[in-house]
């Protein structure tokens, strides 16, 4: 395919190529060709941003500095570029990077769904603005919930270091495919077959990081935004709604955060964590965030004060302390605990949320 092969579509900007080699402009237009979208080339950022687009690709060489912490932008690259590409990427928080032609068929996969949207489940995340928030836990809860409703759900371990989701609910020896199972997975994942391989009791599914033992304690997999799109996007075409156990604390929420369809973030009430909640608003800006105080109630930082802080509606879901939480996350007995009535009532807010209008 040639340059004469592009054609800007002046009715429509989905999807537009801010730079890049001849060799990255074709293989995005066979993605773009894939999933029926007519792609937009130009030659520079402040070009590609006067266009609006839905989604913008810039290569590699293209000075991203020049973009807004907050847009959502894909880094398009070759092999040979892969060594300093995801160093540039790491730079803005909401960017993601695709390696083509490897995938070349998740970006199709991704584009087709951000384009024509409504064609499958909704990915959910949840993290919190430090460690020790319980997001585990509440992200377990609301799975639970969720697939007792009778809404075929997956929970998804975020964390690659944490030590293994399974652990804390039990399932370690339930068969199945494991994160690392899918270590260097490229191209496209069958939704079908990533359903009926993972670890599932009726509508509840996981998808944890292997508990650390022998070499595996040294260091967990660190899975990247490339094989957690295409995992993410088998998970929404074979679950009704995924829910990501994502890290807490970190910037930008680690790789799986930008493949979320919308967050759900807890803030203890506490100065410091709310301050943190505004960075992290902030830097989730082009996702709806669901925000849920967490107890206990630190005098004067109630569910109406904190809303008003943050400038979100209020009041806030109020998530209390939960007597035994934390020694049946230890000692996996997660799927035992029965939950006091106040978190219950948060727990069926969320997942209202997240499932949406029945």
């Amino acid at each position: 395919m040639t340059q004469q092969g592009w054609k800007a579509d002046t009715a429509r900007h989905g999807v537009v190529l801010a730079g890049g080699s001849q060799f990255i402009r074709d293989q995005v237009a066979r993605a773009c060709a894939a999933a029926g979208i007519t792609p937009v080339v130009v030659n520079g950022i402040a070009e590609a941003l006067h266009l609006d687009p839905e989604v913008l690709l810039v290569g590699v060489d293209a000075p991203l500095d020049q973009l807004s912490a907050t847009r959502d932008v894909i880094v398009v690259a070759a092999a040979d570029e892969e060594a300093r590409v995801w160093g540039k990427a790491a730079r803005l928080a909401s960017s993601r990077v695709v390696i083509v032609p490897q995938g070349g068929g998740w970006l199709a996969e991704h584009l087709g769904r951000r384009l024509h949207p409504g064609t499958g489940g909704s990915v959910i995340g949840f993290t919190g603005v430090s460690g020790g928030c319980g997001v585990s836990s509440f992200a377990f809860w609301c799975a639970r919930t969720l697939s007792a409703e009778g809404h075929r759900t997956l929970l998804v371990d975020g964390h690659p270091a944490g030590g293994g989701l399974e652990v804390s609910i039990g399932w370690e020896e339930h068969p199945g495919v494991r994160w690392e199972d899918l270590e260097g997975i490229r191209g496209m994942l069958n939704a079908d077959q990533l359903s009926s391989a993972l670890p599932t009791v009726k509508d509840l599914s996981v998808l944890s990081h292997r508990a650390p033992s022998g070499e595996r304690a040294r260091g967990g997999l660190q899975t990247t935004a490339e094989a957690g799109g295409i995992v993410l996007d088998a998970a929404r075409a074979g679950f009704d709604l995924t829910l990501v156990d994502l890290p807490s604390g970190q910037a930008g929420g680690g790789p799986l955060a930008q493949l979320c369809d919308a967050l759900v973030l807890l803030v203890p009430s506490r100065p410091r964590g709310i301050m943190a909640a505004g960075a992290a608003l902030r830097s989730h800006a082009a996702l709806p965030v669901t925000v849920v105080l967490r107890g206990p109630v630190t005098a004067g930082l109630d569910a109406w004060c904190v809303a008003e802080v943050l400038g979100v509606p209020g009041p806030l879901p109020f998530l209390p302390t939960v007597r035994g939480a934390s020694a049946a996350e230890v000692s996996g007995r997660q799927t035992d605990l029965r939950l006091p009535r106040k978190a219950r009532r948060t727990v069926d807010t969320i997942c209202r949320v997240v499932r949406g209008p029945v």
